[in-house]
């Protein structure tokens, strides 16, 4: 019993200078009790470590905090290509150009050997029978022209053109892909406000965890100067031989064994401070130069909670993951549009612009400009639309089934978060009056020993029960404050938290 009774004693150490650091009203940020555990954990914290509030620690963590930084990249990648889709609908204009080099120049002849001979043959006979040197010499000149190939394309071609395509109807393809990069940008929105409520929600956790552990080091270095000095009177009482020696060794037991706990705790305020500072750190400045202790303390405002309807509502309306469930069905809906487009025609219109060298009769043949429409109507391709088209249905299906399945979750973990936030409240306020009827136990213990009509034992059970108290109340306090800020990252209400807790 006396063993149980030490260890509820060094639970109850944890907590009781919690009981001792409410800030008042306007009171400075620095507070003693914050200071007095700060000069005694040398190994914790630096000699003079920057004192801060938990908003003020927020604050650092939206600027620093490289798990909220990535998810901004990637909101800021998802706009960008959200504004590339919407693109989609501007034409395709394009300028190229391209040099071909032939084996040899094209000439065309434009009779065949045959028929060259014959006209020779007739050119012939008309001179002899014309009898007429200029005539004979014009037509020989026309017939040598006659049966000389001519140029059709040089051996060197250069041209350039300017051409557009502009798609007139895709079959609604690039409005829903449109549609889908947007969507796809909001749900980025959603996973970035998901991002900062989980991690302020771990930040409350860490830095309420820190103060836990500051107050339990004072709460149990109370009880190691309680044993202390009841030891010490132990020692006076037995040399006037007003006691036995089993009774100054029971005290020395219960000393022992709480300097062995505030040494557990002192390591366990170590780790804790380690943590805070290095969701406080940055690439600027490293958790081994970031030196920063909590100014706050485990205390609760006596005030009421808003209705759990007000929580649920909340919930349901701006919760990322609900929001997010939300959209995945809008484009659920979108990709079975997109998949429905296939089936339909497409239609373009395209034109183009000619730079070319007049330099041959193949040239001179092509038109400077042209534009004109195309249609495209799949009859049958190798790409399983039918099966895509079903399969995006059916992912329709499946995230409306677990959009409602996620309302209903969501709203008993609110329902469970609220009822647990008020017990918890009631058990921090009940636990006053044992906590006043623990110290006059104490007390009274304490006098009936030196008077010589207890024991050391009682002594140290009465001791041990009060610390025990404490440490359930102030453990009660943080339980209290973690599942209220449960609730307001819930309801994405991280603004009211302040108004409950100091």
């Amino acid at each position: 019993m006396r063993l149980k009774g030490i260890q509820w004693i060094m639970c109850m150490g944890l907590l009781v200078g919690l009981m001792q650091a409410i800030p008042s009203e306007g009171k400075s940020t620095t507070d003693f009790n914050t200071l007095e555990t700060i000069k005694s954990s040398p190994k914790v914290f630096s000699d003079h470590p920057s004192l801060i509030s938990l908003k003020q620690a927020w604050g650092i963590v939206l600027a620093n905090y490289e798990g909220i930084k990535a998810q901004d990249y990637a909101e800021k990648k998802a706009k960008k290509l959200s504004t590339a889709a919407k693109l989609s609908f501007l034409p395709e204009i394009d300028l190229s150009a391209f040099y071909v080099h032939l084996g040899k120049q094209i000439e065309i002849s434009p009779l065949n050997a045959n028929t060259q001979g014959q006209i020779r043959n007739l050119a012939g006979g008309a001179e002899r029978f014309l009898n007429n040197p200029a005539l004979a010499q014009g037509m020989g000149g026309m017939v040598n022209t006659l049966t000389q190939p001519f140029l059709f394309s040089k051996q060197n071609i250069v041209m350039g053109a300017l051409s557009i395509i502009y798609p007139l109807y895709m079959g609604g393809a690039r409005f829903y892909m449109s549609k889908l990069a947007s969507l796809a940008h909001k749900e980025s929105v959603e996973v970035s406000r998901l991002k900062r409520l989980s991690t302020f929600q771990e930040l409350v956790k860490i830095y309420y965890g820190l103060v836990l552990d500051m107050e339990v080091l004072d709460v149990l270095k109370g009880v190691e100067q309680g044993h202390l000095k009841h030891y010490q009177n132990a020692l006076k009482r037995q040399r006037a031989g007003q006691i036995a020696k089993v009774e100054v060794l029971s005290a020395s037991v219960a000393y022992e064994k709480s300097k062995i706990k505030t040494m557990q705790a002192r390591d366990a305020l170590e780790v804790a401070a380690l943590a805070f500072n290095t969701i406080l750190s940055s690439q600027s400045m490293p958790v081994s130069q970031a030196h920063f202790a909590p100014t706050a303390h485990l205390n609760i405002r006596l005030k009421a909670l808003p209705n759990l309807s007000f929580f649920v509502q909340e919930t349901l309306n701006s919760y990322p993951v609900l929001r997010s469930l939300a959209i995945k069905k809008q484009s659920a809906h979108q990709m079975t549009n997109l998949q429905v487009s296939k089936f339909l025609p497409h239609f373009n219109f395209f034109g183009a612009y000619l730079m070319k060298e007049n330099n041959s009769m193949f040239m001179n043949m092509i038109p400077e400009w042209f534009v004109g429409v195309g249609a495209r109507l799949p009859i049958l391709t190798p790409n399983g639309r039918i099966m895509h088209y079903q399969a995006a249905k059916i992912d329709e299906l499946q995230t409306a089934a677990l959009q409602s399945q996620a309302k209903k979750d969501m709203e008993l973990l609110v329902h469970k978060t609220y009822l647990q936030c008020q017990a918890l409240f009631k058990e921090y306020k009940s636990l006053d009056s044992s906590i006043a009827l623990a110290k006059e136990n104490l007390k009274l213990q304490e006098e009936a020993f030196n008077q010589g009509m207890g024991t050391n034992a009682s002594v140290v059970d009465a001791r041990n029960s009060l610390a025990g108290i404490l440490v359930e109340q102030k453990t009660s306090a943080f339980k209290y404050i973690s599942a209220l800020v449960d609730l307001m990252v819930l309801s994405d209400h991280t603004d009211l938290f302040y108004d409950f807790v100091y």
